[in-house]
């Protein structure tokens, strides 16, 4: 039998085992209660059916049959869950804003349309809920016809989250047995959102005084949903008593028991088993990837006494074979007007794909992200007026938290600003900071704070692409010490070379206003000299992009990782090998110097 009619006979015995077929349920007595779990995470705005690489799909790939997700399969495959024999939960943890142009023309009103059809048992909020602010999530919140969860915030000083139907908990009646299911949020919300006047405590010991106020109330089945990041879920199932079963999100962990179905590659077993070491009882993690992918899939049976005696699953690829529900395709199209607007606004094309896949960008140098930088020199180049030097700003840097997506097209199709609004969808403010390489070396030091060589720690949005620096790292010292060498572009001068970094000279910096205000943490940078450009992030790729096509960024040794210590490492993925030049994007090579003079003497 060739691979392709194994996988599909494997996809097939996925199906049957998830709708209830031939090959029946675990056997258990008459005592146990058995119960189904679907669940979803991160699923970031693909309302639409995706690509295989959860970007848009396109026509051809439509046609043949090549997509996959969407909330109109979800639909089907939660549905077909809930009209099984057996009594099933759909539950999801968080980050459903952000990520598409149907969400940043529509903002929440479609985000509780769509999940209002869904209908979950209980979800929990994402640090993008936070977005737009207490103002974008208060109304989100009371349009819902469901239960919305978060432990561990204080809102005293948000009067009208706090009088939203926001909960810490919620207790479920299914089958005569009581399920609890506690919230909970990671506080780095405060840090990479909008959560204004929003205090957020420790996930921990919220959840553990939930579980005291739920076993009060003779509910012995816990449920931790919540959205903190899978080395988060883990800690919660070790250290906290009377929980059962951690479903998490935030990291768009793809967890996988036997061979993977897709491109993911399993990051643990599904379910992950964590044994407490103080009860000695066994504790069950769970994520499902992101992007409307996949839908987590367990079955659970519990004794009397709330314990789970067995526990099978894995999640269900939600590819073409899975038929979309109309009732969700048709009032997609009641919201698809404006989107198709956007869609029709070609802003150029590219030779090669742009990565900006968060596995990739928030580890490593990316070539979507030198894109970016890259667009940001160029567009501050152009427009610098001065006699010294060909620029006053010479460095770019932007955080990969703010790079939503990739952009994946063939050679001979647009680009469309519905593609540059989806990977850039904060409407972030370009502008120029004013720093000593002093702190500017703190900046690259926070970059890299909670990567390890080993490649086990939750990634994280403040891991910077770079233009016009060239850093070298090493992550098997301790924080604060692991840039080893860093060399920076000069912009005084008539041919641009880089030089090492001088701690006490000022250097001018191209960032966003996210990262000036202190975004993912970059406190270094609040009270710092800014500058704003007038000018938003977006608008100066899609300016950039118009101006290049066809473009084809590559990866050029901007970050580097090294070794040296004495243990022999390969950090984040070892150091990449040039992958091709990046054409006009490539300031490395210094090819764009000649390029801005060219267009400033039109």
């Amino acid at each position: 039998m060739n691979k392709t009619v194994n996988m599909e006979y494997f996809g097939a015995v996925v199906l049957l085992l998830f709708f209830g077929s031939a090959f029946g349920a675990p056997v258990v007595d008459d005592r146990t209660f058995q119960l189904k779990i679907v669940h979803t995470n991160d699923m970031h705005a693909r309302f639409e059916e995706t690509s295989r690489l959860s970007t848009k799909c396109l026509e051809k790939d439509q046609r043949a049959g090549k997509c996959y997700g969407g909330f109109a399969r979800l639909a089907t495959l939660i549905r077909k869950a809930r009209a099984s024999s057996v009594p099933t939960l759909f539950l999801n943890a968080g980050d459903t804003y952000q990520g598409t142009t149907w969400f940043t023309v529509h903002k929440w009103k479609i985000v509780a349309t769509f999940l209002n059809l869904l209908s979950p048992d209980a979800i929990s909020l994402g640090n993008h809920e936070f977005d737009d602010g207490p103002d974008g999530l208060t109304p989100f919140l009371n349009a819902t016809t469901f239960p919305v969860l978060a432990s561990n915030l204080d809102l005293s000083k948000e009067p009208e989250l706090a009088a939203s139907p926001l909960k810490k908990s919620i207790v479920l009646t299914v089958s005569g047995r009581k399920i609890g299911i506690i919230g909970y949020l990671t506080p780095e919300t405060k840090f990479i959102a909008n959560s204004r006047n929003v205090n957020f405590l420790d996930e921990i010991t919220s959840i553990r005084e939930e579980v005291k106020n739920l076993q009060a109330q003779g509910v012995n089945i816990l449920i931790a949903l919540g959205h903190s990041g899978f080395s988060m879920d883990k800690r919660i199932a070790a250290e906290v008593e009377g929980i059962d079963l951690v479903i998490g999100g935030h990291t768009n962990t793809f967890l996988y028991t036997g061979h993977q179905p897709d491109l993911e590659t399993s990051e643990g077993l599904y379910p992950t088993e964590i044994i407490q070491e103080k009860t000695r009882r066994k504790v069950y993690v769970v994520q499902a990837y992101a992007y409307t992918k996949y839908l987590g899939n367990l079955t659970l049976d519990f004794d009397s006494q709330g314990e789970i005696v067995g526990i099978v699953g894995d999640p269900v690829l939600v590819d073409s074979k899975i038929e979309q529900a109309k009732d969700i395709l048709d009032e997609l199209d009641r919201w698809r007007p404006e989107i198709l607007e956007l869609q029709n606004q070609a802003v150029g094309s590219a030779r090669v794909l742009l990565d900006g896949d968060s596995k990739n960008c928030r580890r490593k140098e990316c070539n979507f992200g030198n894109l970016i930088v890259d667009a940001m020199i160029e567009y501050n180049a152009l427009e610098y007026a001065g006699g010294n030097g060909w620029t006053d700003a010479a460095i770019a840097i932007h955080n990969s938290g703010s790079l939503r997506s990739s952009i994946d097209r063939e050679p001979d199709d647009n680009i469309a600003m519905s593609d540059i609004l989806a990977a850039l969808p904060f409407n972030s403010g370009m502008g120029k900071i004013k720093m000593t390489g002093r702190v500017l070396k703190q900046v690259l030091e926070w970059s890299v704070y909670n990567l390890d060589y080993n490649y086990t720690a939750d990634l994280r949005g403040a891991f910077l692409q770079l233009s016009g620096l060239q850093v070298d790292y090493d992550l098997s010292q301790p924080n604060g010490a692991r840039v080893v060498a860093v060399y920076a572009r000069c912009s005084s001068c008539r041919i641009p070379v880089f030089d090492p970094l001088n701690d006490d000279e000022t250097y001018v910096v191209l960032a966003t206003d996210f990262l000036q205000a202190g975004g993912d943490d970059f406190k270094m940078l609040k009270d710092l000299e800014w500058t704003a450009s007038g000018i938003t992030t977006d608008q100066v790729v899609a300016n950039y992009i118009k101006r290049h096509s066809p473009v084809y960024p590559g990866v050029e040794w901007r970050i580097n990782y090294i070794s040296t210590g004495n243990s022999e490492v390969t950090p984040a993925d070892g150091k990449d090998k040039v992958t091709g030049g990046s054409g006009l994007s490539s300031f490395s090579s210094l090819m764009l110097i000649p390029t801005i003079a060219l267009i400033l003497g039109r």
